[in-house]
């Protein structure tokens, strides 16, 4: 599993790199509830690592507009993004399809990989999408990668909306499928060893890396990105058997 850090800036990418991250992710928490930055700070964040760490740019929730994305998704290559994460909430199935298409189609020629994005909590908004639907869409649109997520960041998280069975599905379908898939919404410690049986091919935080959890107020911390990564590894290579936990729970119950 490779771990995916949100960023707002430089420093904090700099912060995330040295805490071990695989993927700075840009974005701007105060453009709604996730938001795109601004491209000269996706060119700085990117000319500041090697190709070897991935800076992926978010377009946060696109409006139904296919011309309109596809022109941000274009920009996104044009920055030289590693990826480009494209997501869906008041959209019905049809509306996201073509977008993701014209994204496709705008990424021609380039390196850059799309990855089509829904919310687990779109339930909470009227005419949302169901979340499920990210692995169909992205198998129809050619994408290269799915994502799960969550907007609303009131306490809940991912597993509060979508349960660890259900996201081990679909993972497994995206990879099935060819595509990489990724998880992240509030995730915390806490949730490592779920995540670790689910097997993401990536796990993405920021509240968990952030002074004080603060997603919003703090910042960024090479230390607490250094923990995470830590506690992925230690899932991986079985120092943690998260498998027996779960008996164990199972057992308890």
């Amino acid at each position: 599993m490779m771990l995916m850090v949100s960023v707002q800036e430089l420093a904090e990418a700099r912060e995330a790199v040295k805490g071990r991250a695989d993927i700075v992710d840009v974005k701007n928490l105060q453009e709604a509830l996730v938001g795109s930055n601004f491209p000269p700070v996706v060119r700085e964040v990117r000319k500041a690592f090697p190709k070897k760490i991935h800076v992926s740019v978010t377009l946060g929730v696109v409006p139904n507009q296919p011309g309109t994305v596809a022109m941000a998704v274009y920009g996104a290559a044009m920055l030289k993004a590693t990826s480009v994460k494209v997501g869906f909430v008041q959209s019905d199935y049809r509306m996201a399809l073509d977008i993701l298409k014209e994204s496709r189609r705008a990424l021609e020629g380039s390196q850059t990989k799309l990855i089509a994005a829904t919310f687990a909590d779109s339930v909470l908004f009227p005419g949302g999408i169901d979340p499920k639907l990210v692995i169909k869409l992205g198998k129809e649109s050619k994408s290269d990668g799915v994502l799960i997520d969550t907007l609303t960041k009131d306490g809940r998280n991912l597993f509060d909306f979508i349960d660890e069975p259900t996201l081990k599905s679909l993972v497994l379908e995206g990879k099935e499928a060819g595509m990489s898939t990724a998880l992240s919404g509030h995730l915390k410690m806490s949730d490592m060893d779920a995540l670790a049986r689910i097997n993401p091919d990536i796990v993405g935080v920021r509240g968990a890396v952030c002074t004080n959890g603060d997603r919003y107020g703090g910042k960024v911390a090479a230390p607490a990105v250094e923990r995470i990564k830590q506690a992925l590894e230690q899932r991986l290579s079985g120092e943690i058997d998260v498998f027996s936990k779960a008996r164990g729970t199972a057992k308890a119950a």
